[in-house]
């Protein structure tokens, strides 16, 4: 498949994680800063319109009062500057209430506005007015007169109105001030979940080369030469799987000429061995005359080693042949409880003089695979319970199908084995601390040659956790008629 993206170096890789994470962020931090400039300014807006309408109210008045002092002025003296002083004033509150109904589209302040208006300038034509007789100016002076506290009480109402209006917005900015937090904290939340998101994708494609590295390295650690290593990311991590794999194609190698060469010698021994077991043979039947009994030992002695150095040189070849897979499949239906109970058989008389129980839950079970090879990773586990048992020990052999798949679990409630030798158990020529001090000594060759027995013939073995005792566990595919 085709990839979206080559980051070159596991650098870049980072770094790009880096930026593609922050951008949310600074996304969010982008809004949060328009957000709380467009309050800050709707904010100084409505703080200079309120200071605009309260100082325009209060001018207003002032204007008013000057207007109605001057005008009295006049009432009582008749002088003519009084009257210019009442016309000045007028043309001033004229143009600030014009002003104020320009600002302002509230329209019970707009009412007010033209009430004033209208009221004034009617008082200001009266006091101006100077046709009829002089009874008749004085009455309509008066009256006019006495409208200026009918203007005060609808100056007072505008006053009153201006302040509503101000109480108003600034609820309207509180409600808008919490919209927008609303807002921003949705932001805030969803953009912190999409960063979340872009960390854990990018955690992934970080921790997946590297992990695959480390799997590559534990299978190379385990002996494991045949699964190729692939590395998928970064370029430079790339090249370093490249790297990787080709060690495992050299160490695959090595392996194999390795396991070609311990054959070919394990091989050219059994000659000179047979040789010397022949000629052994020949001196303890008397063949070339009597032995004395000193003799007689020696032979023995010669003879047993023998058998034993056969042993280790069988053992040898079969562990080869295995890797190798070098061995026939010859593949059949067998059944394991009868291989179980023929291996059990094999190692009667060893339990018996030491005391040791033999415990089998067993099922009439058929598999397909080689008799021969299932039959000697049986005796290998056995055999091993029965060396590294204590006396008056127990052994249990238990077979549980579920499935398709057999269980056959070996387990032994002996001194077990060392946690720190668990993860090399299977490795060949492998032999851990010796508890009880058995002074049998194995090759190291029986639970790694079970291994690969295993493996050709379709199963699995494994050691399983125990608090006491070895605890291995044999998996195998049953046949067809099982499987129904």
């Amino acid at each position: 498949m085709h990839r979206i993206y080559h980051p070159r170096s596991f650098f870049a890789l980072l770094l790009t994680g880096f930026i593609f994470t922050a951008l949310p962020l600074i996304v969010a931090l982008g809004s949060s800063i328009q957000i709380l400039d467009r309050l800050t300014q709707q904010s100084a807006v409505a703080v200079f319109r309120s200071a605009g309408r309260i100082d325009t109210c209060r001018e207003v008045a002032e204007l008013l009062q000057r207007e109605e002092r001057s005008a009295r002025l006049f009432a009582v003296l008749g002088e003519a500057e009084h009257l210019e002083d009442v016309i000045a004033s007028h043309r001033n509150v004229e143009d600030r209430l014009r002003q104020f109904a320009i600002l302002n589209v509230d329209n019970e302040l707009a009412a007010l506005i033209e009430q004033i208006q209208e009221k004034e300038r009617s008082l200001v034509a009266a006091l101006t007015d100077t046709s009829g007789a002089a009874h008749e100016r004085e009455s309509r002076q008066e009256k006019a007169l006495a409208g200026y506290g009918e203007i005060g009480v609808l100056v007072g109402r505008m006053e009153q109105a201006s302040n509503t209006l101000m109480v108003q917005e600034v609820d309207t900015l509180k409600e808008q001030v919490q919209s927008n937090k609303n807002t921003l904290i949705w932001q805030i939340a969803g953009l912190i979940g999409f960063s979340v998101l872009l960390v854990a994708l990018f955690m992934s494609l970080i921790s997946k080369p590297v992990s695959q590295l480390d799997r590559g390295i534990e299978r190379l650690g385990e002996g494991d030469f045949a699964t190729p290593i692939v590395v998928s990311g970064p370029r430079d991590l790339e090249a370093i799987g490249e790297k990787l794999d080709w060690l495992r194609r050299r160490l695959h190698t090595l392996d194999r000429e390795k396991v070609r060469m311990l054959a070919h010698i394990s091989h050219e021994l059994k000659t000179p061995l047979s040789s010397i077991k022949e000629g052994a043979g020949l001196l303890k039947d008397g063949l070339v005359g009597p032995l004395s009994g000193q003799q007689t030992e020696v032979v023995d002695i010669l003879d047993n080693n023998c058998n034993k150095l056969q042993k280790l040189i069988q053992n040898i070849l079969d562990f080869n042949m295995a890797q190798a897979r070098e061995m026939p499949d010859d593949f059949q239906e067998v059944r394991v409880d009868e291989l179980v109970a023929d291996v059990a058989a094999d190692h009667r008389h060893a339990m018996l003089a030491r005391n040791i129980r033999l415990q089998t839950e067993l099922l009439p079970v058929q598999v397909q695979g080689n008799p021969e090879q299932l039959k000697t990773v049986i005796d290998n586990l056995l055999a091993n319970a029965v060396k590294f048992i204590q006396d008056n020990g127990e052994i249990r052999i238990l077979m549980r199908q579920k499935a398709r798949m057999l269980r056959l679990i070996v387990e032994d409630n002996g001194p077990g084995i060392r946690e720190e030798d668990r993860a090399q158990i299977f490795l060949p020529f492998f032999q851990g601390e010796q508890k009880n001090r058995s002074v049998v000594k194995g090759s190291g060759l029986g639970l790694a040659i079970s291994k690969e027995y295993m493996q050709n013939n379709g199963g699995t073995l494994r050691l399983l956790p125990s608090e006491q005792g070895a605890h291995f566990e044999l998996t195998l595919p049953c046949a067809r008629e099982e499987m129904q």
